[in-house]
């Protein structure tokens, strides 16, 4: 090795060994760190290349269906990527109006942090995912990492309206590879689904015949609750079945679904505190109250009435503290509906059975 370096360094290696390889060495480690930042910054330009050219792709052929992301799982593999996007092609339609989706292996890494995390870390990466949303015109992205157990843990967001903060949404599946759970890929989808293309947050906007086939899934769902899915996605299947129920009851369907309704929104309620969350507790005894009065109008039952007038009163109590302005007058209408239907009775005269 010595003979192929020229002789004066030959020559200082003779006279001063220890000075001669000190400085070799300190050259050798400047070598291998300027070497190892370039290869990281190459690999760096060549995802951020494939990721624009990915985005620009999906931007280009972008069509009415909706665009679903998946980006890297850490801890899990390409297979466990692929059964992802199957099960979101496979269950999509069951949650919305639209049968075909896209989805995209996206070749985006996105950091998984505790939902306690510091806000500003949490927005850093919501920002992040918005951008690759925005670059390729998609819906909706899902990110995440899998435990050694099996448990992913995901994150969900979409592009924020206008004046709005990015908002993230983490839920958990217990996701086995290879053979993953019927209801859990369903839940995975309808998480999806509820992003990219809401239904539920107005089932009054749809005819009853197009909203029964989703919320006949979503009860499939809440009947087999199956302990690989979080609470609180759990309380968003809750939510938008009773939602759904009540609206097909409210509207001439059968008088199951109003029990169901009701049902389903007591389960939601025993699992929301009104001092944390009073817009959803609020929320939550509305559609009691609506699907009492209901009830008791299809059943003459006074007692129904009354209880359903007493916590739509609760409700408007609960909303009026809140921004939820369109809740509290759907409670007003209700209430005076119900008070209207008690007054009638008792100005004519009518029995109440039993």
């Amino acid at each position: 090795m010595m003979r192929l370096l020229p002789r004066e360094f030959q020559e200082a290696f003779i006279q001063s060994p220890n000075v001669f390889m000190f400085f070799m060495s300190m050259g050798l480690a400047a070598v291998l760190i300027a070497a190892f930042w370039m290869l990281t910054g190459m690999g760096k330009a060549s995802r951020a290349a494939r990721i624009a050219l990915r985005a620009q792709a999906l931007k280009r052929n972008k069509d009415h269906r909706a665009l679903v992301l998946i980006a890297e799982i850490e801890g899990g593999g390409a297979l466990l990527r692929q059964e992802m996007k199957e099960a979101v092609e496979d269950n999509f339609g069951m949650f919305s109006f639209e049968n075909d989706v896209q989805v995209d292996l996206f070749p985006v890494q996105l950091k998984t942090v505790s939902p306690r995390a510091h806000p500003e870390t949490r927005r850093r990466i919501a920002v992040e995912a918005a951008d690759a949303l925005e670059r390729s015109a998609a819906d909706v992205i899902v990110w995440g990492k899998k435990s050694i157990t099996g448990r992913l843990d995901l994150r969900i967001t979409t592009l924020p309206g206008y004046g709005r903060t990015h908002e993230v949404q983490d839920f958990q599946l217990g996701w086995r590879t290879g053979r993953p759970d019927e209801a859990v890929q369903r839940a995975l989808a309808f998480a999806l689904a509820r992003k990219a293309r809401p239904v539920l947050h107005r089932p009054q906007d749809y005819k009853p015949d197009r909203l029964q086939p989703i919320v006949e899934a979503l009860d499939r769902m809440v009947s087999a609750r199956p302990a690989e899915i979080s609470d609180n996605l759990h309380l968003d299947i809750l939510s938008d079945f009773a939602s759904g129920a009540l609206s097909l009851g409210e509207r001439g369907g059968h008088i199951k679904w109003l029990s169901k309704a009701l049902d389903a929104r007591q389960q939601y309620l025993d699992k929301v505190d009104r001092t944390t969350d009073p817009g959803a507790w609020g929320a939550a005894q509305q559609e009691i109250g609506r699907a009492l009065t209901a009830l008791g109008e299809r059943e003459g039952a006074r007692d129904k009435l009354e209880e359903g007038a007493a916590r739509l009163r609760l409700a408007m109590d609960a909303l009026r503290s809140t921004d939820s302005l369109q809740q509290a007058e759907v409670a007003l209408r209700a209430l005076q509906r119900a008070e209207q239907t008690l007054q009638q009775r008792r100005r004519v005269g009518l029995r109440w059975p039993g």
